[in-house]
């Protein structure tokens, strides 16, 4: 026997009509798509791009915060690996994540907005820690919760349930989230420092913000001590009086910070032995002595200017090489400017000069607080575009006698200023019977130092180099050779040697008594030989991503070598 049929709904003929007329339309193809459909997977996957977004930004200012107490190297060691496992790991286990009983997104803010205390506090452990393993350790108790939480967030709005399927949203989420980091220091990097909002400590509390309107909860009550704690005691958000006392404990004082596109910029003073520094990051530009030293106090006067650092003294020896430029009215080229010292000393000596400089800060800097001659044309750009442009200009070229190439800071150099087409550019702007001075400080034994040294042989057949000091030990023996070097090319290959200097060469300064002319002169072949190292290679701007990597080794050394110049403490407040 047949089941009962369930009864049809019936239509009222007024209904049939309308539903037969519809039915009869074309259809348009837009009409057919359910527009609730788009929208239910438009606005879960568009809070998905912004919580990756700002977990992108978040990557960003993290390093940035690092880099004043691990500098920009070693902060970055292990980072892009960290995230790119984490990543992963979200979509893999975000099954079991979600079975917490809290709603996870609700957290992301009220870690951000506590981040700048946090990293304020845990700053005083950078010394136990060391530079390879605390900016790990930072980041674990900072960023990286925030990073998996950002993640999982995106994960679920993107999700389709199945482990399958989900790979596509995966990679889609990652292929953002790196399109993102690598375009965001472009889009930021000349603007840090312009405003409060584009601080280090400023961008974490825009994150929060951006977070808290993503995940809004009322959790967020509890970042109002961390709020009030960055606006009014937090040394890394404000200057206030007490991050003074604190460096006063150690003999040092701030002057002067700003945060700028190369790094976190500072003028320090030890006001006990009587010096003042530039800081970028965590390295240091140059300084110079404000008042002589213990045993040397016969020397004061009210002009007193005397360098600490020998090597930017070392530099100006390009006014002893002979045979000299033949021009009765030199130029001079400087490359990178630090304090100042070497530009300020050609000037002084009558030479025209030419800076180029890429921070605006270290620029104003060297001339308020380290008294840098004024009687100067300042380029405040990259220097890779000045050269480009200026060496293959065919009307009116730059033309110099003397070039001074002086770029390092923080444990490494930019690689992009270290290629053989660079120093083809200022090859092209050196006259020639001119004279180049190149700085570099790193470990000898480290490819990055011969296939640096090799490269400019390879533009300037003729170079010396010279370091700063005899090394301490046995080099053979040694496990590394750190050391600031200066190379000494002509563009002539017939020798040259370096005439006595006079008093006038002196500007009235002991450092230029002592130091001025080169001593230490580094026999390359024989060096080589004894250390039996002959993998180097010519730097090209298509392969200056291997100078980057082979630097990470020297950089950690750096730090170091520069936590023994100033104490600690005076690394890890800023």
């Amino acid at each position: 026997m047949a089941s009962p049929q369930p009864p049809q709904p019936q239509l009222s003929a007024k209904g049939l009509r309308a539903a037969q007329k519809r039915a009869q339309q074309p259809r348009s193809p837009l009409l057919a798509i359910d527009f609730f459909s788009i929208a239910y997977r438009i606005i879960p996957w568009t809070r998905a791009v912004l919580y990756l977004v700002a977990a992108a930004v978040g990557s960003y200012v993290s390093q940035l915060s690092l880099a004043p107490v691990y500098g920009e190297i070693p902060s970055s060691l292990h980072h892009d690996k960290i995230v790119s496992g984490m990543f992963f790991s979200v979509w893999l286990l975000k099954g079991l994540v979600r079975k917490f009983p809290v709603k996870l997104s609700a957290l992301i803010p009220v870690l951000v907005l506590h981040t700048p205390g946090v990293l304020h506090f845990i700053f005083r452990y950078s010394t136990k820690w060391g530079a390879i393993n605390g900016p790990i350790y930072t980041e674990a108790l900072t960023y990286y919760p925030v990073l998996f939480l950002s993640v999982y967030a995106a994960a679920t709005l993107m999700e389709f349930n199945n482990i399958v399927l989900d790979a596509i949203p995966a990679g889609i989420s990652y292929a953002i989230f790196s399109i993102a980091r690598s375009t965001i220091p472009g889009l930021l990097q000349n603007h840090i420092g312009s405003s409060w909002a584009l601080t280090r400590c400023g961008l974490h509390h825009v994150l929060g913000g951006l977070y808290a309107a993503l995940s809004p909860s009322l959790l967020l009550a509890t970042t109002i001590a961390a709020i009030f704690h960055s606006a009014n005691d937090n040394p890394m958000c404000i200057l206030t009086p007490a991050l003074n006392e604190t460096l006063a404990a150690h003999n040092h004082t701030l002057i002067a910070r700003h945060e700028s596109n190369t790094g976190y910029i500072s003028v320090l003073e030890n006001f006990q032995v009587g010096y003042r520094v530039l800081r970028c990051d965590h390295s240091l530009l140059g300084g110079e002595w404000q008042r002589p030293p213990i045993g040397f106090e016969h020397m004061d006067h009210p002009n007193f200017k005397e360098p600490i650092y020998s090597i930017f003294v070392i530099m100006e020896a390009v006014r002893l090489i002979e045979p000299a430029p033949k021009s009765p009215n030199p130029k001079a080229l400087a490359i990178g400017l630090g304090i100042g010292t070497s530009a300020d000393a050609l000037i002084k000596h009558g030479i025209e000069t030419d800076i180029v400089e890429l921070d605006p800060i270290v620029y104003e800097y060297a001339l308020e607080y380290f008294g840098l001659e004024k009687n100067h044309t300042a380029y405040i750009e990259d220097a890779v575009g000045f050269v480009k442009r200026e060496a293959a200009k065919s009307e009116d070229p730059k033309k110099y006698d003397y070039i001074l190439h002086d770029v390092f800071t923080g444990g490494a150099v930019p690689a992009s200023l270290f290629t053989s087409e660079l120093f083809e550019g200022l090859s092209q702007m050196l006259n020639d019977d001119g004279v180049i001075a190149i700085n570099w400080a790193g470990d000898l034994k480290l490819r990055a130092a011969r296939s640096i040294i090799e490269t400019v042989r390879k533009v300037f057949h003729n170079c010396r180099v010279f370091r700063e000091e005899m090394p301490s030990e046995d080099i053979k023996e040694a496990k590394m050779d750190f050391t600031n070097m200066v190379m000494f090319c002509t563009k002539y290959t017939a020798p040259y040697e370096f005439r006595a200097p006079v008093e006038s060469d002196f500007l009235g300064s002991y450092a230029r008594q002592r130091f001025l002319f080169p001593r230490y002169e580094i026999n390359l072949e024989k060096y080589w030989a004894d250390i039996a190292d002959d993998s180097y290679e010519i730097l090209t701007e298509s392969n200056i991503g291997k100078l980057n990597a082979w630097q990470k080794i020297s950089a950690v050394g750096h730090w170091g070598v520069i936590r023994t110049v100033v104490p600690d403490v005076v690394w890890e407040n800023y």
